[in-house]
């Protein structure tokens, strides 16, 4: 009878041990890493963990409603194909999850891009130049 317990015993601990092995390899405590995304873009670039291959990742609106998804591939990289253009200003929600541990991470607004921003700049200094030139001649 004790032999038979010790037994019993072992496939418990050795049963335990497997089930811990199989609960640590999938989880992580890696960050993800997004790209932020410009307006206009249809895709979403990311890096997780490579233990979490195969995994899903979505991308949510504002309002709830699922824009794209994505897989993680075996070296942890993500693309993730919008449904619609990302709008100026909005705001999205990126969900992950590998075993027990998920991230979401909230990216927004998405900037606004400022045009002519170096028009601008150019046309100041050009301004300056000239008044600085008028200003030389008049003190010759």
């Amino acid at each position: 009878m004790p032999r038979r317990l010790s037994i019993v015993f072992l496939v418990v601990v050795a049963l335990m041990l497997a089930t811990s092995a199989l609960a640590f390899a999938q989880t992580t405590t890696v960050p993800a890493v997004i790209q932020v995304p410009t307006p206009g873009s249809n895709v979403i670039r990311g890096q997780w963990d490579s233990q979490c291959a195969g995994q899903t990742i979505t991308v949510t609106d504002a309002a709830g409603i699922v824009i794209g998804t994505g897989i993680i591939l075996p070296d942890g990289s993500f693309v993730i194909n919008l449904t619609r253009p990302l709008l100026a200003g909005e705001t999205v929600t990126i969900n992950g999850a590998c075993g027990p541990n998920s991230f979401t991470q909230v990216l927004g607004p998405i900037a606004v891009p400022e045009a002519g921003t170096l028009l601008m700049l150019g046309a100041g200094l050009a301004g300056v130049a000239g008044y600085v030139g008028l200003r030389w001649r008049a003190r010759k």
